[in-house]
């Protein structure tokens, strides 16, 4: 059927049936516009590439194109698929069954993002910091490795690899046997492409340079690449003031706390004492590391790994953190301190492990077990079944309760000797990213705090807060369901319940390929307080390319943000 604006183009030179051999170093798909740059002037302008078979029995493989770029936002100039959004606005990307897809473009933000053969062990596109510029020629590059790790280069840079992210490195076979999609290639109107090409191998990055001092000239881009590991996250301009001025602030937060302190639940009168204990010591080189056990509420001990630097500051005190990790499967604090993944037993993952980071930058370390996980789950349970808690606190939620712990791990890092009592601060990644903002809210002893990668909204994120009592998820607030399932207001928003941590120190860290709902008015809204009540270096809300992750430029830069703000004045 004929479609007057598609053209459907077989590129004779590289689109035979036989793969060339991998050492050819030829691409197996290219595609030009003869000397004069195409340019993409309808909405449903595109052009259509057969290419089945190409890839197939690949180990890796590596797609170029030359883009000029009109505008920003979301769009996909070579692809073989494209992206699917989820009920959260996620962006997916999953292998094709039996072809090969892959496909690089911008984010709706405009940064770079692409995927080839899947994105190892996660279901979504690969996005990073770097973005195109509107009006210039870019040369952008992805590139599979056999290993599984993918690359993104721009202009002949490097500006991001995912080799040290949790779940890469997956490599997956190159099946490409079915006919699957054609190669669409298309620009949003105005912008125009000189030229896409394909390898069934993996490029270094003095290929890609080369590449690009070859063809420079005759594209003359303008801009440079700028490659960044963390890039400060856009305050979105429509987000609700949480104050007037500093004056007005107390009586706004008087009213979020008293608001958050109903959907949390009653929280329990007197704690009861500490009751320490310890149950084993290793000596891992620079650090000892302690299996001990408090007392937090009457018959639940919280267990945790207590890490202590063997060398100490000249007082014998040293500031503190608390590090909560993300949901597992039961591993729990395990995780936190290296000893496993989030299956018990299984390889450790070392950017779970972030107090080893806290430790070995000379800070003690608490690491503990959340309620329902690790060795606080059930004896023939499941990991996160609330129906336990709630037959025994049916006026309670897991989230409070989960703040009570945090309260008892202050109470009990005050209680030791070389721990500087009035420098405690609080780590946490997923789930442990939003417990550490819930619990230093209500927590004035927690001087400093950072959030990898936490939840960030109520509303848009219901399936995390409105489950039923004795349903199994990780979260729960069932003062909070009423709201979320008959459709009304909470009483208070993510960002408001976030505030209440203000002026203290506030770092909150997200991956820009998740999309979490609302992080940009989040970043508005708290980050405009903090300049309201004059404190506005001690705000920040960052990006990090990637996955739902605490990659090492996140975790470096929580060692920095506590290194700073837990210093003797």
């Amino acid at each position: 059927m004929p479609m007057p604006t598609h053209f459907k183009l077989v590129v004779a030179a590289f689109l035979g049936s036989a793969l060339p051999s991998l050492a050819a170093q030829e691409p197996v798909i290219h595609w030009s516009a003869g000397g004069q740059d195409r340019e993409f002037v309808k909405a449903n302008d595109t052009v259509l590439i057969e290419v089945a078979g190409k890839l197939n029995g690949a180990k890796a493989a590596t797609l170029e194109a030359w883009v000029f770029v009109r505008r920003a936002g979301e769009q996909v100039f070579a692809g073989r698929g494209l992206p699917e959004t989820g009920p959260g606005g996620e962006r997916f990307f999953r292998r094709a069954d039996g072809w090969v897809n892959w496909f690089i473009g911008t984010d709706a933000r405009g940064f770079l993002m692409g995927c080839i053969n899947g994105n190892s062990r996660m279901p979504f596109p690969l996005v990073t910091l770097e973005r195109l510029s509107p009006g210039e020629w870019h040369q952008i590059v992805v590139v599979k490795q056999a290993d599984g790790f993918q690359r993104f280069h721009h202009n002949g840079v490097l500006v991001h690899s995912d080799a040290g992210a949790e779940a890469a490195g997956q490599p997956w076979p190159f099946v490409d046997e079915k006919p699957g999609e054609p190669l669409r290639l298309a620009v949003p109107p105005g912008g125009g492409l000189g030229e896409v090409s394909v390898w069934a191998c993996d490029h270094d990055a003095q290929e890609i340079l080369k590449a690009w001092e070859t063809k420079c000239a005759r594209y003359i881009p303008h801009g440079n690449a700028n490659p960044a590991k963390l890039l400060p996250m856009h305050e979105h301009p429509g987000a609700r003031p949480l104050a007037a001025d500093a004056a007005s602030w107390p009586r706004e937060r008087g009213r979020i706390l008293v608001e958050w302190k109903k959907l949390l639940g009653s929280m329990p009168d007197v704690p009861p004492p500490l009751d320490a204990q310890t149950h084993g010591e290793t000596d891992c080189s620079s650090y000892v590391r302690r299996r001990i056990s408090i007392q937090v509420q009457p018959g639940d001990r919280m267990p945790c790994w207590l890490l202590v630097p063997k060398k100490l500051p000249a007082s014998g005190r040293t500031p503190a953190v608390i590090c909560f990790y993300g949901t597992t499967s039961g591993a729990g604090k395990d995780t936190t301190v290296g000893l496993s993944g989030g299956k018990p037993g299984s390889p450790p993952v070392r950017n779970r492990a972030f107090a080893l980071d806290m430790v070995e930058a000379g800070n003690v370390a608490l690491a503990p077990d959340f309620l329902r996980d690790g060795e606080r789950t059930p004896p023939g349970g499941r990991p996160y079944d609330t129906t336990d808690f709630y037959a025994r606190f049916p006026d309670w939620s897991c989230v409070g309760k989960d703040c009570w712990d945090v309260q008892r791990a202050v109470d009990f890092l005050e209680t030791l000797p070389f721990v500087e009592a009035d420098r405690i601060g609080m780590a946490g990644h997923s789930y442990g990213g939003h417990t550490t903002i819930f619990a230093a809210g209500l927590e004035p002893r927690i001087r400093a705090v950072f959030a990898s990668g936490p939840v960030s909204d109520f509303v848009l994120h219901g399936a995390h807060w409105a489950v039923p009592k004795g349903g199994g998820a990780s979260q729960s607030l069932p003062a909070l369901r009423p709201f979320l399932i008959e459709h009304r207001a909470p009483p208070v928003s993510f960002a408001e319940v976030t505030a209440l941590i203000a002026p203290r120190p506030l770092w909150v860290n997200q991956a820009v390929g998740e999309h979490r709902p609302n992080e940009e008015e989040n970043a508005a809204a708290v980050s405009s307080l903090y300049r309201t009540l004059g404190a506005a270096e001690r705000a920040r809300y960052m990006w990090c390319a990637g996955d739902h992750d605490f990659p090492p430029p996140a975790r470096a830069a929580a060692v920095e943000w506590f290194l700073h703000w837990l210093a003797k004045p």
